[in-house]
Order: C-alpha cells, then structure tokens, then sequence
C-alpha cells in the first residue's frame, strides 16, 4: 500500500505522483572547527569539576565532624590568680635604763629567823622595846591584861628596853604599874625550854599575883611564852 493513498484528497486537489523510491540519503559533513573545540573542552571540564565537587564536598563534610581529620572546637578557660602578700615588719627598739635602788630595812614587831637547831619559837616572835618596862622607870597605871590573852605569845625583849624579864622581885609601883611582874624560875640551857613562874609585887608581898609562863633559851637571847596576868594594874617587867 502506497503512503499517498492514505492521504485525505479534496476534490479539487491534484494528484501529485510521488515516488520515494527514488529518493537517495545525502550525507551531511560536520566541520569542527577550533571554538567548537575550546568549547567542547570546556564543557567536559565543568562536567569534571561538577562531578568531582558532587563527591568530594560531602566526603570533605563527612571527614570534618567524624574520622582522622574531625576538628574539635575546645573552649580555653584561663584563670588568673593573683596573691598579694602582705609584709609586716615590727621594729622593736631596746632602751638600757640605768636604775639606782635604795634599800629601805623596816623592822616591825614579829621577826622570823630560821635555825635549824633550835626550838620554833626561836624563829617566829614578837620583839619589845619598851623602855617603860624598865624596874627603874616610875610608877604608873599601865596593864598587861590588854595586851595578852589566855593563848601563849612569844615574845623577845630587846632594845634599851632591856633584853628579858626581870629576874630579881622589884618594888612595887615601878616600870609604869603598880603590881610589878617578875620571873622566880630558873633559865633553861641553851636550845632547851621549861616552865617557870611570874610573881607580881604587891607592896610588902614579892608574888602576891602569879602565873605560869614558858621560857626558851635561843643561845644568844631568850624568847618568853606569856599570857594574860591575872589581874589589873600588872605588867611583866624586864631588866
């Protein structure tokens, strides 16, 4: 079947007769030219380029945050620390005095002397110097009652007021009273303590008053345990 016969005809349209058997293909020669050619390098160049970012650029992102090439942002903090030291320095300044010192010996009625030797009374007791006491100082009112008491003072007469009591009977009326005390026993030896009497006169009677007291020979003075007299005006006498 011819393909002009296919073909729609009007009435008024001519019937060309056409034979395509007689038609030949004409081969068509491309001339490339030196443009055509820089063109066509560069166009395959892009295609490269292109091809090769399509894989290295997510290669390359891939690598940054994983793998041997990973880059790690690291936050630096830097403390400073700063010491201020604090230096005190204390001067100290020596001053040399010269200093001139008065010794100044006050000697009050109880004197303490240590020996090992001796009784404890000859360490610790009351010294009187009173010259009143004296057997030759004049009569007078004065009463021992209430200078002792009924517990044992010891005492040391010293001084111009003589140095222990009365050994012998004075008048009466002598040494500032009127009933004058004396010492009727005997002295003990040295180191040694004993008993003895005071007799106290009374006009004609040489102990009218008496008590008892203690006496220690300390070697070089005596020491005298007194009490109270048994009665007023009387007073211990010394000699």
């Amino acid at each position: 079947m011819s393909y002009s016969n296919a073909i729609p005809k009007l009435a008024s349209s001519r019937h060309p007769n056409i034979n395509l058997n007689n038609v030949t293909s004409v081969p068509v020669n491309i001339a490339v030219t030196a443009r055509s050619k820089i063109c066509i390098v560069v166009a395959v160049t892009g295609v490269v380029v292109l091809i090769a970012a399509s894989f290295i650029v997510p290669v390359s992102l891939a690598l940054t945050h994983t793998g041997p090439f990973a880059t790690t942002s690291l936050s630096r903090t830097t403390a400073t620390t700063r010491t201020t030291a604090t230096t005190t320095t204390t001067a100290t300044t020596r001053t040399t005095a010269t200093t001139t010192t008065t010794a100044t010996t006050t000697t009050t009625a109880t004197t303490s002397r240590t020996t090992n030797s001796e009784p404890s009374e000859c360490s610790s007791y009351t010294i009187i110097n009173d010259v009143t006491r004296l057997t030759t100082a004049a009569a007078g009112s004065q009463c021992d009652r209430t200078l002792f008491s009924l517990n044992t003072t010891w005492v040391r007469f010293n001084g111009a007021g003589g140095t222990k009591l009365a050994t012998s009977a004075p008048a009466s009326n002598q040494c500032d009273t009127q009933g004058t005390g004396w010492y009727s026993g005997s002295l003990p030896a040295s180191g040694v303590s004993n008993n003895g009497t005071v007799c106290y006169v009374w006009r004609s009677n040489n102990c009218n008053w008496s008590n008892t007291i203690q006496v220690t020979n300390c070697g070089s003075f005596y020491v005298w345990g007194l009490i109270i007299p048994p009665s007023c005006n009387l007073r211990y006498c010394t000699a």
